[in-house]
């Protein structure tokens, strides 16, 4: 467990100033065997000043995002991928569409015995078959929307 910067921890370096600048003319490094923490009371940025091309990779296996109390659990809610969302969604809605413009206006209804109520057709089946293999298919797409490396609260 990582404590308050003003609780010792055996060997360390303090410095107390109004403000620290940490200036490379190339880059900068901060390794740690362990744990890196960072601690404001504040805001914290990271800034990027590349124009269009200035980039911030998080390179890490997993990233859990939300404020996490020592207690609590890490966030455990999976981010969806935008694009397979996307993809998946309009997928949907075309499906629904051709159910909506195509099919349903091309089922017949029957009667065995005038008067009584009419059921489907046997002929629907062809029709109707296709579609719900489809709609399986698309709901087996579903757990691809989740990311397995990024969870918010």
């Amino acid at each position: 467990m990582i404590k308050t910067p003003e609780t010792y921890q055996g060997k360390q370096v303090i410095i107390t100033s109004d403000r620290l600048v940490f200036n490379a003319r190339e880059d900068s490094i901060f390794s740690s065997n362990s744990t890196i923490a960072f601690a404001t009371n504040k805001d914290f940025h990271i800034n990027t000043s590349d124009g269009a091309s200035g980039k911030f990779a998080v390179n890490s296996p997993k990233i859990h995002l939300g404020k996490v109390k020592q207690d609590s659990k890490l966030a455990d809610n999976p981010a969806v991928k935008g694009q397979e969302l996307e993809q998946l969604l309009n997928d949907i809605l075309d499906h629904l569409n051709t159910l909506y413009t195509v099919v349903l206006p091309a089922l017949h209804q029957i009667t065995t015995i005038p008067s009584l109520p009419t059921v489907p057709s046997p002929a629907n089946i062809g029709l109707v078959s296709p579609l719900i293999t489809e709609l399986g298919v698309l709901k087996g797409k579903i757990n691809q929307i989740k990311s397995k490396n990024v969870y918010i609260k």
